[in-house]
């Protein structure tokens, strides 16, 4: 018998399946729908860099509270607390921006290790086709061409 395979951390909800007007009804936010709407957001700079590397830890309708990896926490300024808070209102989520330095839940994803996640399944995704591809094995018989993989570099995902 085959072992079975490692499970992968659940999130409470697909988060392709939220979008920032389902979540502005008045619902408390979860964390699948923090990954959801984080790119809705439109944070740029050090408040993104701050931001995807945030877990939510709770709302509770009017704070939202993110838990900051420690190793980020010297980033943390009010400045960024006013301009997430900002960029949640402008997406119908009106709310006040807490910070938590602790160590994050290592059962789900900050939206930093997301990207990286999708990124790494798109590379992933265009090696496999590469490798399948009958010109590219026309040339691999012809001319005893290789594949780097390293230098695959997949379309970019479109933005929604």
């Amino acid at each position: 018998p085959e072992p079975e395979p490692e499970p992968t951390p659940s999130f409470n909800v697909a988060p392709s399946s939220l979008s920032a007007k389902s979540l502005a009804s008045g619902d408390l936010l979860n964390h699948a729908a923090w990954l959801a709407c984080f790119d809705a957001l439109g944070l740029g700079g050090l408040t993104r860099n701050l931001a995807a590397h945030c877990q939510l830890e709770s709302d509770d309708g009017g704070t939202v509270v993110l838990r900051l990896d420690p190793s980020q926490s010297a980033m943390k300024a009010e400045v960024h607390n006013v301009r997430i808070e900002r960029a949640l209102k402008e997406i119908g989520i009106p709310r006040r921006v807490q910070f938590s330095v602790a160590e994050l839940d290592s059962t789900l994803e900050t939206p930093q290790q997301q990207e990286e996640r999708l990124q790494q399944e798109r590379h992933a995704q265009a090696v496999d086709l590469l490798h399948h591809d009958p010109n590219i094995q026309k040339l691999q018989q012809a001319f005893g061409a290789t594949l780097i993989e390293s230098t695959v570099k997949p379309a970019p995902e479109p933005r929604s």
